[in-house]
Order: structure tokens, then C-alpha cells, then sequence
């Protein structure tokens, strides 16, 4: 395997306040791995939703629509105003999610980026804490982002720390997954996902 070492942006949480920090490196890899959400499928990209900093009074705006070479692009425009700077891209629950990343070592987004930092996070049925990691993207290049389980921090709904929660995510757990670009990164941005898959 080639790995390319990523560094990571400034941590902040949907407000600006402190987040758990973590990146990932991107690698070149053959492995196969077990497909959670097939992106390169138009039915799949048109089930995912966005939800925005407007929920909180700010101004970004973002959207989800199938890439012409297929992949889900998930693109927009950050604000700081009023607070802001989140935007969101989010699955449709689904349990079989888990089911399919049971005993995993590592999640993998397969993405071109921007150069810009996003951040992944999993739901868990429990629905009390969820759990993040970050990856730098290189821009216009497609590359596997290779997210290990141990590296998956545990937060609440606004992406705080959890300290009470399970520090090890549990990935059989997982029914949601989501993209999100935070970290007060103002301006236009676009990634294109074409597919999260999970090795063991």
C-alpha cells in the first residue's frame, strides 16, 4: 500500500468552539473492502439529505446532487455570519449499515476533494453520542481516505466531546453516516464521494 500522510486543520465544533481533533491519511489501496453506501448509484445519492448552520441562525448553504461521472457531490458555500459555518451531507438511517461494518478496522472514503478538511461522522442506533473523524483532501485527485476505528473520537449532537460516552466506537452499532465540512473553512467548497466501504 502507498499512503500519502494528510495533515489536519484547526478543530472547532459547528459553532467554533473546540472539537476532538483526529485525521486520517489518504492511501492508494487494492484492498478490497465491504460497501456500507454505494454512491456511484443515483437512487442511493438521491435518499441523503443536507442539513446547514440555518438550523442555528446562520447562512451556509450546501446541496447533494449525482455527479456526472457518477458519486455523490456534495458541494456549496460556507458563511461565518451569525455564527455559522457548518454544512452537512447525511444518510438515511439505515441498520444494515452496522450489519455490514461489523469487526471493522477502518472506515474508507473513496473521494475526490478540494483540499479542504471534512469530517465523517457515524450515528449509532443508541442515538445518545455519535463519533467523528477528520481527513484532508487532496484537490482534484481521487483518493481512498482510510479512517481507522481507533481513531473515531465520541461527541454530542454538536459535535462536543463525550466523555461519559464509549471511547472505542462499536462499528456493528452504526446505522448513519454522515459528511460534514466545519472548522470555520469560509468559502466555496466540493467533494465528491463515491463510495464509504469498511476492511476488516
Amino acid at each position: 500500500m502507498l499512503a500519502v500522510s494528510c495533515g489536519a486543520a484547526p478543530s472547532s465544533d459547528a459553532n467554533g468552539s473546540e472539537a476532538p481533533l483526529s485525521s486520517a491519511p489518504a492511501s492508494l489501496s487494492e484492498e478490497a473492502g465491504e460497501l456500507l453506501v454505494d454512491l456511484d448509484d443515483a437512487g442511493e445519492v438521491a435518499t441523503w439529505t443536507t442539513v446547514n448552520d440555518p438550523v442555528m441562525g446562520g447562512m451556509s448553504t450546501s446541496r447533494i446532487t449525482f455527479g456526472d461521472d457518477g458519486g455523490l457531490v456534495f458541494s456549496g458555500e460556507i458563511s461565518l455570519a451569525n455564527e455559522g459555518g457548518f454544512a452537512s451531507a447525511r444518510s438515511p438511517e439505515d441498520t444494515e449499515i452496522g450489519r455490514r461494518a461489523t469487526g471493522a478496522t477502518s472506515l474508507r472514503v473513496h473521494a475526490v476533494g478540494d483540499g479542504k478538511t471534512y469530517l465523517v461522522k457515524v450515528s449509532t442506533v443508541a442515538r445518545q453520542w455519535s463519533y467523528i473523524q477528520r481527513f484532508r483532501t487532496e484537490p482534484a485527485v481521487l483518493r481512498t481516505y482510510e479512517l481507522p476505528i481507533d481513531g473515531f473520537e465520541p461527541v454530542g449532537m454538536r459535535l462536543d466531546p463525550a466523555p461519559d460516552a464509549p471511547q472505542t466506537l462499536d462499528s456493528s452499532g452504526i446505522d448513519q453516516v454522515s459528511v460534514y465540512i466545519v472548522d470555520k473553512q469560509q468559502g466555496p467548497f466540493e467533494l465528491t464521494v463515491t463510495a464509504i466501504d469498511a476492511t476488516t
